[in-house]
Formats: C-alpha cells, sequence, structure tokens
C-alpha cells in the first residue's frame, strides 16, 4: 500500500479539477473529494492511502500538474 500526502496547493488551482481527479482515479465520492479540497484550502494535510503504487504515482503526477503540492509515501 502505498500512500500520497497531500500537503498544499499553488495559486490557481481548481476545484472541480481536483475532485474530478479524486473522483475518477481513486473511486472516492463527490463529498469526500469536495471535504478534501476544502480541508486543501484551510492547510489541513490529507494523507490518501491507495492500494496500487502505480496508481498513486500516476495521481501524484497528475495532481501536481493542477497545482497540489504533494509527495509520495511507501
Amino acid at each position: 500500500m502505498a500512500k500520497v500526502v497531500l500537503e498544499g496547493w499553488r495559486e490557481g488551482i481548481k476545484a472541480v479539477s481536483f475532485v474530478k481527479l479524486q473522483n475518477e482515479i481513486l473511486g472516492i465520492g463527490l463529498k469526500e473529494s469536495k471535504a478534501n479540497f476544502d480541508n486543501l484550502l484551510d492547510d489541513i494535510q490529507i494523507t490518501l492511502e491507495i492500494d496500487n503504487e502505480n496508481l498513486a504515482q500516476y495521481f501524484l503526477k497528475e495532481a501536481d500538474k493542477i497545482g497540489v503540492i504533494c509527495r509520495f509515501i511507501k
């Protein structure tokens, strides 16, 4: 199991893109995805546990593209 820690965000992050990314790649529900976005904006770190390491790496790469500051933990 891999973990991705969402630590913060960069200027220009878009709520819809972030919520959609979580929903489509990780299967996280819309309500939880939106809550994660709100927490991120409030400077609350979020740790996502992902069963597949390759999927975690892919999510990390895509999240970085849309302005999420995140890191991978094995």
